[in-house]
């Protein structure tokens, strides 16, 4: 059955929409980036990971992103250090790419026996992903939090390579997907599912026939981690005259809600210095034209020159990737994106700056931070430590209150840290679950 599954109605539609598209994709700068690595040349891992017994890599791990990259990144330093191991990890952005390639150089001194090689993500037309199961011919496929990609998942059980999910979550659409394609998701299955939560477990339950289980999320691992360094005064690249108010990883969906609010903020508070940060950089120049229809004067970060305070009622746009740690210890309020209408943007790095964020209504990717049911498990809400506002106004309203608390930030790190504490070991469990399946084949 296995190896009838590319001749099937779906995956020639499949493949053949793939083909379609591939013009288009060219076109994004997103995927432009890396194209001819994303087509799958016959040299793909030629030079960081030679085949070895039949296997050029022990495990492929896919990530989507900068966030999920920082998950590998965890899961790998959680490898066992006297193991030799090699290691690929794909990823669909290049801000997933630079998180990994920054990582390197530490990991590889705190794991010398570790190989590990970073492409970007094949496209998962089913003759190129075929071709990268093949040359990478991995022991175990990881998948990360949402990336069930139907080529990948085929072509692995094509080869009997088994895939497991860890960190796992689900959004709508993929449950969707299931209940159209219900014979295709038994056939692509993977061997077992980590979910996040309750709910996720049971979606996944609903479309998968394998064993599904909840895992601790490894984002919590990674605000533990931030919340183990010192706390530190953000530092800022320019002066300010006034309370810092951070929107930080804003997406789409935000752009026609929250410029709107921006005059009110600052009536209320004159002095303000305003922070944009679109979670993808290409929204840049869309965030940079809305906020000129407003009359709200924006100004590029990168044409801001060092040691320059920030004029009053400028809205400085943060253009590039990576300085969210500093934005949030330096920020008196804040709010973080995609939570109007695309799930939301994870919350937590504010908490670990000692900031409790603010988010609209739309937070389903992060259920795992809601609530549990359980009493003894308190949702960040509440916690006391995450504000939920229901209209843009309300975000506004609520910044300007956080802006004025007096809540001391070390007090709200050691709140974080006690909720955190229950909840951690997802790296360490994910790192000892992928050399397990390792050793297994």
């Amino acid at each position: 059955m296995a190896s009838s599954l590319f001749q099937r109605p779906f995956f020639r539609a499949y493949g053949a929409l793939w083909r379609l598209a591939r013009p288009f994709l060219k076109r994004s700068s997103r995927l432009t980036d890396g194209w001819q690595e994303r087509m799958v040349p016959d040299d793909w891992l030629k030079n960081d990971l030679p085949v070895v017994d039949g296997h050029a890599a022990d495990i492929w791990m896919q990530a989507a992103s900068g966030g999920e990259a920082r998950l590998a990144v965890a899961v790998c330093r959680n490898f066992s250090a006297d193991t030799p191991l090699r290691v690929l990890v794909t990823t669909w952005t290049r801000q997933g790419r630079d998180v990994l390639e920054q990582a390197l150089p530490s990991l590889r001194e705190s794991h010398p026996l570790l190989t590990l090689a970073v492409r970007f993500a094949p496209f998962d037309q089913p003759d190129i992903v075929r071709r990268a199961v093949a040359l990478a011919s991995p022991r175990m496929v990881a998948l990360l939090e949402t990336e069930l990609w139907p080529g990948l998942m085929a072509a692995c059980r094509e080869k009997n390579i088994p895939v497991h999910m860890f960190n796992g979550r689900i959004n709508s659409s993929t449950v969707h997907f299931g209940k159209i394609f219900p014979s295709l998701m038994t056939d692509i299955a993977p061997v077992a599912i980590h979910a996040i939560s309750r709910y996720d477990r049971q979606m996944f339950s609903g479309i998968f026939p394998c064993p599904t289980d909840i895992m601790p999320n490894i984002k919590f691992d990674l605000a533990a981690k931030g919340l183990s360094t010192p706390l530190t005064a953000g530092s800022l690249p320019f002066n300010v005259s006034g309370p810092v108010f951070l929107f930080a990883s804003v997406r789409q969906c935000e752009e026609t809600r929250i410029p709107g609010q921006l005059a009110d903020l600052y009536k209320a508070v004159p002095n303000a210095a305003v922070i944009i940060v679109p979670r993808h950089l290409h929204r840049v120049a869309t965030w940079k034209s809305v906020l000129e229809d407003l009359a709200l004067m924006p100004v590029l970060v990168s044409e801001l020159a060092p040691g320059r305070t920030l004029p009053r009622r400028h809205v400085l746009i943060w253009d590039h990737f990576g300085d969210l740690p500093d934005l949030y210890a330096a920020a008196r309020a804040v709010f973080v994106g995609g939570s109007f209408g695309q799930g939301g943007q994870n919350f937590l790095e504010s908490l670990s700056a000692g900031r409790i964020p603010c988010i609209g209504p739309s937070a389903h990717n992060f259920l795992w931070a809601m609530g549990t049911g359980d009493p003894s498990m308190p949702s960040l809400e509440e916690a006391g430590l995450l504000r939920v506002a229901h209209t843009p106004r309300e975000v506004i309203n609520i910044m300007i209150r956080q802006a004025a608390s007096t809540r001391d930030r070390t007090n709200i790190r050691n709140a974080f840290q006690e909720w955190l504490t229950p909840r951690l070991g997802g790296a360490l469990r994910s790192a000892r679950l992928m050399e397990e399946a390792v050793r297994s084949r």
